[in-house]
């Protein structure tokens, strides 16, 4: 297994250090590789020789940024499928999100993967991510490369460092005290053992061949807990459950 990421080397929370990825490191079943994903000499260099290539580098969504999120997730897409067609990798698993099919208007209820990405998105962030997906599903069948995106919405759990701190930095500044509308808004957080094991299924599902590696090849997939709620009441018992 390799982790390629920017940073020069890797830096494990105590948590990870003592758990299943710090100790895959120490025994040298992981290797670890600093690469820019805009480098593209970079990323064949670090694909050489896989045969399955998780894609889960984005810039944070919170960084209306074009130029950074244009050279990460859509030319930096390209990188990543270029390399795999040129390293012979034989599957691609592109983490995606939700807001590719949203324009920051119109509520989504009961939304299923039909829904056609909208004319204009909320954000940079979005609408870049809206494209690195197409050129993924685009990509599946080149040179026997097979693809697949997932679409997780709102990922928590430990060693969260972007939603909950971002929710509770918010909170902190005095921004929960007001609710516009009704406060009934509905929205669908994932536990990230949940994102793990539907990478790890829709891996699965590319390798299985036959109709199910058939059905999975080119398309994306919402992933969720299936059990969403109401904003506003998972803020309340985030914020009551840390005091």
């Amino acid at each position: 297994v390799r982790i390629a990421d920017l940073a020069p080397a890797i830096q494990l929370d105590p948590q990870e250090e003592n758990g299943v990825l710090g100790e895959a490191i120490r025994s040298g079943r992981v290797q670890y590789i600093s690469a820019d994903l805009r480098d593209n000499a970079q990323v064949v260099k670090a694909f050489q020789g896989a045969e399955v290539v998780f894609h889960m580098a984005a810039p944070d969504s919170s960084i209306n940024n074009y130029q950074l999120q244009n050279s990460v997730n859509v030319q930096g897409t390209k990188n990543v499928i270029d390399a795999c067609v040129d390293n012979g990798v034989k599957r691609l698993i592109y983490t995606s999100s939700p807001s590719v099919v949203f324009d920051g208007v119109h509520s989504i209820l009961n939304g299923s993967e039909s829904m056609a990405y909208p004319s204009k998105h909320n954000d940079s962030y979005s609408a870049t991510k809206a494209e690195g997906e197409a050129l993924i599903m685009k990509a599946n069948g080149s040179n026997g490369l097979l693809t697949c995106c997932i679409r997780p919405s709102s990922i928590f759990g430990p060693g969260d460092r972007l939603l909950v701190p971002s929710l509770v930095d918010a909170a902190r500044a005095g921004k929960s005290k007001f609710i516009i509308g009704d406060g009934n808004n509905l929205y669908d957080f994932t536990y990230v053992e949940n994102v793990a094991h539907a990478h790890v299924c829709a891996e699965r599902a590319l390798a299985s061949g036959g109709d199910v590696s058939a059905k999975a090849a080119g398309q994306a997939y919402f992933i969720t807990n299936m059990e969403p709620i109401k904003f506003w009441e998972f803020m309340s018992q985030l914020l009551e459950g840390l005091g």
